[in-house]
């Protein structure tokens, strides 16, 4: 009977362990989707500054012609 007893108390500490191991992946794969989220959001910012950069150096490429 004891014998029974400890291999019950073992499962449920393996079985506790299991859901610990869940969860900690669950936040790893959440922090991870989240910096990847950011990076993209970045590299957008980044892609829309640069076509501003573009843009403003013709515009005043532009201005300058006009004003010789």
């Amino acid at each position: 009977m004891i014998e029974y007893e400890l291999y019950k108390t073992r499962q449920q500490e393996l079985l506790a362990g299991a859901e610990q191991d869940r969860l900690v992946m669950k936040a790893l794969r959440t922090r991870r989707a989240a910096a990847k989220a950011r990076r993209a959001e970045r590299v957008a910012h980044e892609v829309v500054q640069s076509a501003a950069a573009v843009e403003s150096v013709r515009m005043r490429r532009n201005l300058q012609l006009l004003t010789r």
